[in-house]
């Protein structure tokens, strides 16, 4: 109950900052790492009206999504042989730096060889990780390299099935990547140096990506890694909790990351894993545990895109991508599924106070209710081509979304 408290009133004095300052969308899953923004009541459009398209920038290849804080939007992609990272203005598109650098990376797959990673934005720097292994760190005033190191040359970091793709956790001064290498699985690098702060046990490389999570005793870093469930302290590395749940297929991957409700972690992926929910129970003396809650397949099975929490319960993308996924309402209480809205296709979500903003793959924006109770549309709008697999942003009252081509504003507070 004390760590359940505690959060509690972080979250209301975050609430409380976040009223009189948009923080932006500065890293993946946004401001609190959980694709969750209750700072901005989102209007709809009325019937027959839409979104207004306010810029439109051409953009590369990869599938990193654009962050942004106050004023500046930050986009990692690829052009030619070439990687880039470039800061845009939030108001008008226009480019304000960029900062570009060799890229040999090649999909063994035939995939994808832009990057996958989502940048991060904390303390004066943009922090990026790219599909080769390469970590930049560059001013986010000017786009002047800071330091770089090479997960690939430094700590064995395996390409993997697609290379790498663990997006930054900036975290107690520190910048947490999944490297998966064989003596150092999680590392943490310092923000401001790039020099190595610790290294933890290796489970094996995949391709989710790390989310905080805050105790009595301090700050937890939680991991889907290939092998499971770990987490770790964020200051020292020191080893948590592990528990093993992962997929007896040799060719699978677990890429959602953890989804922090309160005092619960879901983990969910694909290839006959499911998903699991569980709590952390402090003890005495605030040192806790986490104690498996259940386990159950086929209820939400998350291939790329993490699902969002609303109260008792989650929403998200149940299925490969490849075959046609569902958006599902699951209970978090025991694993029931709710509801199943019509096949959309594949997508990315986020949860705007009591309302769920959808991006399928094919471009199609979708605003829902966030309820238990229905699938209920609110609003639909053509915003993208097809190939949207990117995540996308929402702050200063604008969203940024791309695909293969382009990359788009739009204006969500004319109609308030």
């Amino acid at each position: 109950m004390i760590v359940i408290f505690m959060r509690i009133i972080s979250l209301l004095f975050i609430c409380l900052g976040l009223q009189g300052k948009d923080l932006g969308w500065p890293n993946w899953l946004g401001p609190n790492h959980d694709g969750s923004l209750d700072s901005f009541v989102l209007p709809v459009p009325p019937k027959a009206k839409e979104y207004g398209l306010t810029w439109t920038v051409k953009v590369g290849r990869g599938w990193a999504s654009p962050v942004c804080d106050s004023t500046m939007l930050v986009l990692h992609d690829r052009d030619g042989e070439n990687e880039s990272l470039r800061a845009l203005d939030c108001l008008t598109g226009k480019e304000k730096w960029r900062f570009s650098f060799r890229s040999d990376y090649q999909d063994s797959f035939g995939m994808e060889d832009g990057p996958r990673s989502t940048p991060a934005i904390s303390g004066g720097l943009v922090i990026s990780h790219g599909p080769q292994g390469l970590v930049h760190a560059v001013s986010a005033k000017d786009g002047t390299l800071s330091w770089k190191v090479d997960l690939a040359e430094k700590f064995s970091s395996p390409k993997g099935f697609f290379g790498r793709c663990s997006s930054p956790l900036v975290i107690d001064g520190k910048v947490v990547f999944d490297a998966g290498g064989p003596n150092a699985g999680m590392i943490a690098l310092e923000l401001n140096t790039g020099e190595l702060a610790w290294a933890s046990t290796s489970y094996g490389s995949d391709y989710s990506s790390a989310v905080p999570f805050e105790t009595d005793s301090g700050l937890l870093v939680l991991s889907f890694m290939r092998e499971g469930f770990l987490a770790l302290h964020a200051k020292t590395g020191k080893e948590a909790f592990f528990e093993g749940f992962r997929s007896p297929i040799s060719s699978s991957v677990n890429a959602a990351s953890p989804i922090v409700a309160g005092n619960r972690v879901l983990l969910s992926s694909c290839y006959d894993v499911g998903a699991g929910l569980w709590d952390y129970r402090p003890n005495s003396v605030g040192v806790g545990l986490f104690k498996p809650n259940w386990k159950k397949k086929d209820v939400l099975d998350c291939h790329y895109s993490s699902p969002v929490a609303y109260g008792e319960f989650v929403f998200g993308f149940h299925g490969r991508q490849e075959r046609s996924p569902v958006l599902r309402c699951m209970s978090l209480l025991d694993g029931e599924v709710k509801w199943e809205a019509p096949s959309m296709g594949a997508g990315n979500l986020i949860r705007v106070k009591d309302k769920l903003v959808v991006l399928s793959e094919n471009g199609e924006l979708i605003v829902a209710e966030a309820s238990s109770e229905r699938f209920r549309v609110l609003h639909r709008q053509q915003i993208l081509g097809t190939g949207a697999r990117a995540h996308f942003a929402l702050a200063n009252n604008r969203l940024f979304a791309r695909d293969q081509r382009r990359l788009v504003c739009l204006r969500l507070d004319q109609f308030e």
